[in-house]
C-alpha cells in the first residue's frame, strides 16, 4: 500500500497490487515536474499560503476519482439500469489515471504562456500522454492502447460517458478537490464542502437528451443531495468572487501576460536572448499552427517550471528596454499595476484606445519612458480586463441573450464568455480592442489563477438523481440555482502603474 498524507483529504492510499499503475506513473519524469508549477498561479501575491501545486492536487484528483467510482460501483441496480453503468468496474483504473494525469500539461505560472502562445494545457497532456513519453511508457506496459484511451478521457471523447463525467463536469473531481485544496491553502473557506455527504449522496441516473437516446448521468441524489449541490454551486461563485478573479491576481497575471508578450516580440526582434526553453515555447505564438509545432518541442517545453521563468524575470530587471526591464522589477518587487474600475455601461473602442495612448503619455511625463524619450507602447501602460463568471451554467434554459458562449476546445473555468468593455462581445485578457494603431497584442484571456472551467465539458448540467434513476437538471429542483443562474459576476477594470493611478481615475470618472 502506498500511502500519502494530504491536507486536505488526511490519508490518500494506493493498493500497489491493484492501483500499481498509479504509483508508477507518479514516479515518471513528466509527472514529477507537477512539484514545480503552482496550482494558483500568481495568487500568491494575494494570499500568501497559495503555494501549493498541481502536483498535490492532481493526486488528490485522483483519490477523489476512486472513491466517486467506489461509491457508484456499489449501488449494483443503479449501475446495471444506467447505460455503460457496468463499465465502470473494468474502466476504473483507467477512470484513476486520467485524473491523475488530467493537469499534466500544465506549464508554469498556470495559464499565463498559454495566452501568449495559444497552446492550451490540453494539447500538451495530450502530447505528454501519447508522445512517447515515460508516461507513455507506464500506460502501454500495463495494457496496450491505454495511453490512447487515457488521452481521450482527458479530451472528453471516450466512449465510457461516466467516467468522462465524473472527471469533467459541472460536478466532478476536478472541481471537487480544487475548491477544497484552494480553500484551504488560502485560508478562504468559500470552498469548504461536505465532501462525505457529497459522496455519499452520488447516484447513477440516465437522461433522455433527445427522442430515442438514453444517455448514463452522474449526479446526486434528489432528496439528499440536494443542498450539498447548491453548497457546491455556491462555493464556486464564491471562490471565482473573492479568489480566483481577486483584483490583487488579475494585475500580476496580465503583468505576467505582457512581460512575456514583449519578451517574445525583443526576441523576435533580435533584441534579446531567451533561455533555449522559454524561446522555443514562445516562439509558437508566431507559428501558422502553433498546436501542431508544439509536438517538436515537447522535450523544451517540459524542462520549463515557475521557476525557471521566475529565473529569467530576474535576468530581465537589467535589460535596456524599458517595458522588460520595469515590468521583470515591478512584479519581483510586487509593484503591481492598480484596478481602476470601468464606467458603468463601457467605451467606445476609440475611447479605450485612445486611454491606453494618454497613460503612455503620463508615464513618459513622470519619466517613465523609453530609451529614446518617447512613451512606451500604450499596451503595457494601461491593461485592458473584462472577466466575468457565470456560476451556473444552463444554456437550454437561460433567455436568448443571456446564454453562455459554447464552451470550446479547457482551473482551471467558469468564465464562459467574456464580455468586451462596450458591451459587444468578448475581449482576450489584455488586449486593446482597437487593434489597428496597436497590432501586437496578448493574446488569449484566462485567469492564470482561476481553474480552466472554461474548457469544452462533458456536459453543462448538473443532475439530480430521482427515485426511478430519472435525471434531473439542478435548477428545476432548486429555487437557490434558478435565482443564480441569471447573476453573472462580472469585472470591467483597468490596470495602471500606481504613479499614474489617480490621474487615469480623476480621467475615467469624468467620462462617466
Amino acid at each position: 500500500m502506498k500511502t500519502i498524507r494530504d491536507p486536505v483529504h488526511n490519508l490518500i492510499q494506493f493498493d500497489l497490487k491493484t492501483e500499481g499503475l498509479i504509483v508508477r506513473l507518479i514516479d515518471t519524469p513528466e509527472f514529477q515536474r507537477l512539484h514545480h508549477i503552482r496550482q494558483l498561479g500568481l495568487s500568491f501575491f494575494t494570499y500568501p499560503g497559495a503555494t501549493h501545486t498541481r502536483f498535490s492536487h492532481s493526486i488528490g484528483v485522483a483519490h477523489l476519482m476512486k472513491r466517486f467510482v467506489d461509491r457508484l460501483l456499489a449501488d449494483e441496480g443503479a449501475r446495471r439500469a444506467a447505460p455503460g453503468g457496468e463499465r465502470l468496474k473494468e474502466d476504473r483504473l483507467l477512470a484513476m489515471a486520467a485524473a491523475l494525469l488530467h493537469d499534466i500539461g500544465h506549464g508554469p505560472l498556470s495559464h499565463a504562456i498559454e495566452a501568449v502562445t495559444g497552446v492550451h494545457h490540453e494539447a500538451w497532456s495530450r502530447l505528454i500522454v501519447t508522445g512517447g513519453t515515460a508516461v507513455t511508457r507506464v500506460l502501454e506496459a500495463e495494457r496496450p492502447g491505454l495511453a490512447r484511451e487515457v488521452a481521450d478521457v482527458i479530451g472528453r471523447s471516450h466512449a465510457n460517458r461516466a467516467i468522462v463525467k465524473l472527471l469533467s463536469s459541472q460536478l466532478d473531481v476536478d472541481r471537487t478537490d480544487y475548491l477544497l485544496r484552494d480553500a484551504h491553502m488560502t485560508g478562504a473557506r468559500y470552498g469548504a464542502l461536505d465532501l462525505e455527504w457529497l459522496i455519499h449522496s452520488l447516484r447513477l441516473g440516465v437522461s433522455v437528451p433527445r427522442e430515442g437516446s438514453v444517455e448514463a448521468e452522474v449526479g446526486l441524489d434528489l432528496e439528499k443531495g440536494l443542498s450539498i449541490a447548491e453548497d457546491f454551486m455556491m462555493a464556486r461563485f464564491y471562490m471565482y468572487r473573492h479568489v480566483y478573479l481577486h483584483k490583487t491576481t488579475r494585475a500580476a497575471e496580465l503583468m505576467v501576460q505582457h512581460l512575456l508578450l514583449r519578451a517574445a516580440e525583443l526576441a523576435e526582434a533580435g533584441a534579446l536572448t531567451l533561455p533555449p526553453a522559454l524561446g522555443a515555447v514562445l516562439a509558437l505564438r508566431s507559428r501558422r499552427d502553433p498546436e501542431q509545432a508544439a509536438e517538436a518541442i515537447l522535450g523544451a517545453f517540459l524542462t520549463l517550471t515557475d521557476a525557471t521563468v521566475w529565473s529569467a524575470f530576474f535576468d530581465w530587471q537589467e535589460h535596456p528596454d524599458p517595458v522588460l526591464r520595469t515590468l521583470s522589477r515591478r512584479l519581483i518587487a510586487r509593484d503591481l499595476y492598480k484596478a481602476l474600475p470601468l464606467p458603468e455601461g463601457g467605451l467606445p473602442t476609440d475611447r479605450l484606445y485612445e486611454l491606453h495612448e494618454e497613460a503612455a503619455e503620463r508615464l513618459r511625463a513622470q519619466g517613465l519612458a523609453g530609451l529614446d524619450g518617447r512613451p512606451i507602447p500604450g499596451r503595457y501602460a494601461l491593461f485592458l480586463d473584462t472577466e466575468e463568471t457565470i456560476p451556473y451554467k444552463d444554456p437550454y434554459l437561460l433567455p436568448a441573450g443571456r446564454r453562455p458562449a459554447e464552451p470550446t476546445a479547457g482551473g482551471g473555468s467558469d468564465k464562459e464568455s467574456g464580455a468586451s468593455a462596450d458591451g459587444a462581445g468578448g475581449t482576450g485578457v489584455g488586449e486593446v480592442p482597437a487593434p489597428a494603431k496597436d497590432d501586437a497584442r496578448a493574446r488569449g484571456g484566462e485567469s492564470a489563477a482561476a481553474p480552466a472551467d472554461g474548457d469544452a465539458e462533458s456536459t453543462v448540467a448538473v443532475w439530480m438523481i430521482d427515485r426511478e434513476g430519472r435525471a434531473v437538471e439542478l435548477s428545476r429542483a432548486s429555487e437557490l440555482i434558478r435565482f443564480l443562474r441569471e447573476h453573472r459576476h462580472a469585472y470591467r477594470r483597468v490596470y495602471v502603474p500606481r504613479e499614474i493611478r489617480e490621474e487615469m481615475a480623476a480621467r475615467l470618472r469624468a467620462l462617466r
